[in-house]
């Protein structure tokens, strides 16, 4: 039987993909099919059928919410995912064979909700299901690979601009040191409309991108800036990198995202380097959300969602049995000034039962950072206590 040992970063392209896999000796990632013609061991993002063309754009039409048809059907996106990561999963076997994966992290631009349940739905195709798997935007995993550096490249801020054909992002890592636990956020600013990379030459391109960086870290103490994505290849923008080196160190490359989910795979998978540290951004919820219960002959605070986690990665079930109650009582600690927040929910739906004669289910999850939806659902206990059926929510706002 293969030993799970292998902790997988994954960075999912539109057009072109990584993985590499994290080296215990080397303590650093490692990329997988990585050769002299390709170094950055590129993978292209495609579905190949036997008799067919390849499909080249298939994932930015899942995006998009378009039907793709092949062989006279509609195919699914979780189906289409499914045989994409199949594909590409399997070259981990030629390079270690006889282990399997032990954490996946995948990671992509954009990874709003929906897309997020597409591909944890693949991977569960593959058996590969979320107590091993873990999906984050680009956003978040360039704080943890910045975090895993040397600490001298991150002692100020640090900057990462993202060009890609006609979209360039900059994201701002900042590092608050004077919270428990520090605090890492990242802000993010679009400046695809400044910078038209299809017209003018190479000449205009780099002016325009010039004005552009300066313009974005004005005033801004920044360690190290990192330049990223395939619009920066042909050298158009070296004569502008060569300048921003003065007072701060700058590294160019096609491998931080798919590094930074490494990374993310060995915390999560392994050593816990980054404990003391909470990543935050405007997509994560900024409080811990808590329930006490007795079990195990005790009492003890259930975690029903973290701070730190994305609102839309939230979904939380666990199951009650009442012991007299009439209501529960959950609890909302503020990570910023740790005061804590009680929110009563009423047990009246269930009648008559609730001295250990109900058993209820708890589902917990976000609609936004701030507010939040517990539901409630009678599930009554044995074929002697039948369920009512009934199922009651309430919305909690943090």
């Amino acid at each position: 039987m293969s030993e799970r040992t292998l902790l997988l970063g994954f960075d999912l392209g539109d057009e072109k993909s990584q993985m590499a896999v994290y080296d215990r000796e080397k303590m650093e990632p490692v990329l997988i099919g990585q050769t002299e013609e390709n170094p950055e061991a590129l993978i292209n993002t495609e579905i190949a059928l036997d008799g067919m063309e390849p499909l080249t754009d298939f994932l930015v039409r899942i995006r998009r919410g378009e039907e793709i048809v092949v062989d006279g059907k509609v195919s699914h996106p979780v189906n289409m995912l499914s045989f994409f990561f199949r594909k590409t999963l399997s070259l981990t076997r030629q390079q270690y064979p006889g282990e399997t994966i032990k954490q996946l992290v995948v990671t992509t631009a954009g990874a709003d909700r929906d897309f997020t349940e597409l591909i944890y739905a693949a991977l569960e195709q593959l058996g590969i299901g979320r107590d091993r798997a873990y999906v984050m935007d680009h956003k978040q995993t360039f704080p943890y690979y910045v975090l895993y550096q040397k600490k001298e490249l991150w002692v100020n801020d640090v900057g990462l601009f993202d060009c890609e054909k006609d979209q360039l992002t900059y994201y701002q890592m900042q590092v608050d040191r004077g919270k428990n636990p520090i605090l890492v956020g990242v802000q993010e600013r679009d400046y695809s409309d400044a910078l038209d990379l299809s017209e003018n030459g190479e000449e205009h391109r780099a002016a325009v991108f010039e004005n552009v960086v300066y313009g974005a870290i004005h005033k801004q103490l920044l360690s190290t800036l990192y330049m990223t994505g395939d619009g920066f290849e042909g050298g158009w923008a070296d004569s502008v990198f060569r300048k921003l080196c003065v007072g701060r160190r700058l590294f160019k490359g096609r491998n931080l995202y798919v590094s930074g989910a490494c990374y993310v795979a060995k915390e999560f998978g392994e050593s816990k380097r980054l404990e003391d540290y909470l990543l935050l951004d405007e997509e994560m919820i900024s409080s811990h959300l808590s329930i006490q219960v007795y079990a195990d002959a005790k009492l003890q605070e259930i975690s029903l969602a973290r701070a730190g986690t994305p609102w839309y990665m939230v979904d939380r079930e666990i199951s009650l049995i009442p012991e007299g109650d009439s209501e529960i009582t959950l609890t909302a600690k503020n990570i910023f000034d740790q005061r804590e927040k009680q929110f009563i929910l009423d047990l009246d739906p269930v009648e008559g039962r609730l001295d250990r004669h109900c058993r209820l289910g708890m589902r917990v999850r976000f609609e936004s950072p701030k507010r939040c939806i517990v539901t409630l659902k009678d599930g009554g206990f044995g074929e002697f206590f039948p369920t009512s059926n009934r199922i009651w929510e309430k919305t909690v706002e943090l």
